[in-house]
């Protein structure tokens, strides 16, 4: 009966122990219902990295930290096209979000989780392509158009036109993204892990330059997990397991 006792009390020491272990350093969360990060733009702007989620966990010896960052993102693009007399007006707008991760590691030392960079759209309209693309839309529109109030000389024939023809074309979407980024061989100890966001937008007016243009990028809601992993020997995220030996 005493054994029995005993064995008792020992599972529910077990069992008590449990949340303490779940909550020591294995995983990590953070989320926001919305994050302030806009780039409004009638001529070219950008935000810089914002830190936008942040969270720590501490890493035991030959561990790796799998970082996942998902965010809202937002773009608008809106383009207008003003011609007449036959003269080629365009204008074009992109809005960008890009994401990278930072890590402090317990000496105080700053990394960035891989992939810190990836593809970029190549435009008439440049933004800074570090980081990882999380939604980047180009948007362009242009026209040849008459013109209206026209009016055609009796001698000539030439036919002129007071008022330009316009064609707006204006873009709205918002969707949810998400990447996974690694940080293989964490230092020992706390690791205070970021999630930065860059939001850029750019217009660019061609042709006649009567038309106009606008863009904005913006984040809404994000979330951010990270979980201690150990990979296999020697493996860093780069490598095919089929080259390990």
């Amino acid at each position: 009966m005493r054994l029995k006792s005993v064995l008792t009390a020992a599972a529910l020491v077990a069992i008590s122990a449990v949340p303490a272990l779940a909550q020591s350093s294995k995983a990590a969360w953070r989320f926001e219902e919305l994050i302030g990060l806009t780039a409004n733009s009638g001529g070219t702007t950008d935000t810089d990295w914002v830190d936008v989620l942040t969270t720590h966990i501490k890493t035991p010896n030959g561990k790796e930290l799998a970082i996942g960052a998902s965010l809202q993102c937002g773009l608008v693009t809106d383009t207008t096209v003003r011609s007449k007399n036959g003269d080629l007006d365009s204008s074009a707008s992109r809005g960008k979000i890009a994401v990278r991760v930072q890590i402090t590691q317990p000496d105080g030392t700053v990394v960035y989780a891989e992939p810190n960079n990836g593809a970029d759209l190549v435009t008439d309209i440049p933004l800074n392509a570090e980081g990882v693309t999380y939604c980047d839309r180009y948007q362009k529109l242009a026209a040849r158009f008459s013109g209206l109030n026209c009016t055609a000389d009796l001698v000539t024939g030439v036919v002129t036109c007071a008022d330009p023809e316009e064609l707006q074309l204006i873009l709205k979407t918002l969707s949810a993204h998400h990447f996974n980024f690694l940080h293989a061989n964490a230092v020992p100890g706390v690791q205070k892990v970021v999630v930065q966001a860059r939001a850029q937008a750019g217009i660019l007016l061609g042709g006649t330059t009567l038309g106009a243009a606008n863009a904005e990028a913006f984040v809404g809601a994000g979330a951010l997990s990270v979980e201690t992993i150990r990979l296999v020997q020697d493996a860093d995220g780069t490598t095919d397991l089929d080259d390990l030996n």
